[in-house]
């Protein structure tokens, strides 16, 4: 499960209808995170931003409102998300998170399944040694770490 760190902000709330750069990175943070790259980065908040926000918020245990706000931007200008540890075996979102970001950090081509199997566990002892981590395949603090300090 994740758990969010609160923070302050100086970004805008963000909501439908905006528009402008932040919300070009808010897309793209969403489509890394939630929307597995279907929204179209264009800096307009729309009906689809919304629901990518909502399922964002949701994911992270935040009011599922639609808003981008201090709560929000705090969790994703932090990436400060405690992550559980996952390897072989594992499944859940944590694991469509993985899969997601090897996908667009290694160009992995895994299915996006949340099912933590061979050729996830294959792409992870592959992040870890180019990223020069202890090679296990178990995804821990360190890999989570190094995973979110790449931008995809």
């Amino acid at each position: 499960m994740f758990t969010a760190t609160q923070t302050t902000t100086t970004r805008p709330t963000l909501s439908l209808n905006s528009t402008g750069e932040d919300v070009k990175y808010l897309q793209t943070v969403l489509n890394g995170t939630v929307a597995d790259n279907s929204l179209v980065v264009d800096g307009i908040f729309g009906n689809l931003t919304k629901a990518a926000v909502i399922a964002f918020q949701k994911r992270y245990g935040l009011t599922a409102d639609g808003i981008v706000g201090p709560k929000t931007w705090g969790l994703i200008d932090t990436g400060k998300i405690a992550r559980t540890t996952i390897s072989l075996g594992s499944r859940g979102e944590g694991v469509e998170y993985l899969q997601r970001r090897l996908n667009g950090i290694r160009a992995a081509s895994l299915v996006v399944d949340g099912i933590f199997g061979p050729a996830t566990q294959e792409a992870v002892k592959n992040f870890q040694k180019s990223s020069g981590l202890t090679v296990d395949g178990i995804v821990g603090p360190k890999t989570w770490e190094q995973l979110e300090l790449i931008d995809v």
